[in-house]
């Protein structure tokens, strides 16, 4: 009976330790939404050159791939590509309130991430840290508004901007190389005139090696 005890107890450590050793190197895939908040203003209007100066919050798809390398001390650096989907939004003219219906621009950012693991255990809650680069998809449109007007919207003559982002996540271990994660993140792309802010949740797997 003791001897089945013990043998529970060391098999129960090793199986913890097993998940806990988290390989050097780990790829993960992901997917999932983002919250992008409103941004602009009605001060910004400019009639024939900004109509449209505010753009209401919406929720555009991303997906992405991530390499993490591990450090000592539960610390780890990430290199990551994300791409995020365009959206379709109600874009309202504040002098007369006509309307247009558009396409946001989607968004392709490479991030370097820090990371800091809690515990080296199954589930392993952490927190990351990143600065990026954030490419603007964008292109020249033209649209109708509600009104009959002809609008168009140029793409702007600089389409790389700086990205920050910071939040928290779980990884949970279905074996010891591989398993699953949930992760959210509030991200800031520090464009001009206007800062764009999101909230990101995503869901993917991870594989080490």
């Amino acid at each position: 009976m003791k001897k089945g005890i013990l043998f529970l107890v060391i098999f129960g450590f090793v199986f913890s330790f097993g998940f806990g050793q988290q390989k050097k190197f780990q790829v993960s895939l992901y997917g999932g939404l983002s919250q992008v908040l409103e941004y602009g203003s009605e001060e910004e209007y400019i009639m024939g050159e900004n109509d449209f100066p505010v753009t209401p919050a919406h929720t555009p798809l991303g997906f992405g791939a991530a390499l993490t390398y591990s450090l000592a001390n539960k610390m780890a650096l990430q290199f990551e590509a994300r791409y995020t989907l365009s959206s379709k939004v109600t874009l309202v003219d504040p002098s007369d309130q006509d309307t247009v219906d558009v396409n946001t621009s989607s968004h392709l950012a490479a991030i370097l991430n820090f990371i800091y693991h809690f515990s080296n255990g199954k589930m392993t809650p952490y927190l990351v840290f990143g600065v990026g680069i954030d490419n603007l998809l964008a292109k020249d449109e033209t649209y109708i508004s509600e009104y009959g007007y002809e609008v168009e919207f140029l793409a702007p003559e600089k389409a790389m901007d700086l990205v920050a982002q910071a939040g928290g996540g779980i990884l949970y271990f279905l074996s010891p190389k591989a398993g699953v994660k949930l992760e959210l993140r509030y991200g800031v792309i520090f464009d001009k005139p206007n800062r764009i802010n999101s909230l990101n949740i995503d869901f993917g797997f991870f594989l080490g090696f």
